[in-house]
């Protein structure tokens, strides 16, 4: 596997996402002035142009585009933290009084950061939640953060909790869990703010002139396929950092047994048992997580039965 082409095609997707929430954000702000102060001899076309050259002043647009930069600055450099919000989180760290077992998990991240060369070793939080689950978030020393549940910990032998937290250091090592985050919190953004927008241009319509009536129509639009879109994208890209995380657990661990296994406990748990929804909690979250139930054309993960295949060196169906 080469890491380095991985690292660059996610980086070269991660600005790829940033600049087309940017041009998204830019389209909506564009819509929204067309709504607010269009001019009544041009059409939707001409007024959207006048606002974009500045022709006419865009003020919903400038006000759109400074919150979508804020936005863009703050997952930066707080966006790993919300991965642990909502959570019953507790650090692990090397100055800590910690008992045998979270010594026994800090020393796995410790040689897994050091088999993977990160130069760093992410920090690790235990998850109180019975659902066997881990997740990681960020991309360098400042923000890499590893989260494992305790019912995870409480299921697996220890060669199987090192091929879950192999599979998670993967991820960092790659810089998808950057991609993932951005993807995940922009997303929710961009829904949130299309849907405000539609539903309050929905109840005031008012009289307005026909290249106004057009952009409301757009803005409604949008709010209705937006959602699809973005649920393809966590498609494309969950599901192929999935099977390269579970390549690079295999090659840190040097083991793709105790993968297969983890996945089939995994996966066993959650078939037996309805953990709680919160247990998951954001989207963002529930995508970066190592077991996502994936058996439709929408899931984020590809099924267990698929990783298995890929793991042993079969074709995934």
């Amino acid at each position: 596997m080469d890491f380095r082409e991985i690292i660059r095609r996610n980086n070269q997707r991660t600005k790829l996402v940033i600049a087309s929430y940017i041009l998204i954000m830019a389209l909506v702000g564009l819509l929204v002035d067309t709504v607010l102060n269009a001019n009544p001899y041009w059409g939707l076309a001409e007024n959207l142009w006048a606002f974009a050259s500045f022709q006419q002043m865009p003020y919903a647009t400038l006000l759109i585009l400074a919150l979508t930069v804020l936005g863009i600055i703050a997952i930066h450099f707080w966006g790993h933290k919300m991965m642990l919000t909502g959570m019953n989180a507790r650090e692990i760290s090397p100055a800590a009084e910690l008992s045998r077992g979270e010594r026994q998990l800090l020393n796995i991240v410790e040689e897994l950061s050091l088999a993977a060369a990160l130069g760093y070793i992410p920090k690790l939080y235990i998850l109180a939640t019975p659902e066997p689950n881990a997740f990681a978030a960020g991309w360098s020393s400042k923000n890499a953060i590893l989260g494992v549940t305790q019912g995870l910990l409480d299921q697996l032998n220890r060669q199987e909790v090192q091929a879950v937290m192999a599979h998670e250091v993967g991820h960092i090592v790659h810089g998808d869990s950057k991609l993932t985050l951005y993807v995940g919190i922009l997303a929710n953004v961009i829904l949130t703010i299309t849907n405000i927008f539609s539903q309050l241009f929905f109840v005031a319509r008012g009289e307005r002139n026909q290249a106004a009536n057009k952009a409301r129509m757009i803005l409604m639009l949008l709010n209705l396929v937006l959602p699809v879109i973005t649920q393809v994208l966590y498609l494309y890209l969950s599901r192929t950092r999935e099977y390269m995380a579970d390549a690079a657990a295999v090659q840190l661990t040097q083991d793709n047994q105790a993968m297969i296994s983890a996945l089939r406990k995994i996966s066993g748990q959650h078939q037996q048992h309805q953990y709680e929804h919160e247990s998951t909690g954001q989207a963002y979250r529930s995508a970066a997580y190592i077991y996502n139930k994936g058996d439709s054309l929408f899931s984020t993960h590809p099924s267990i039965e698929n990783r298995i295949a890929a793991l042993e060196g079969r074709r995934p169906q």
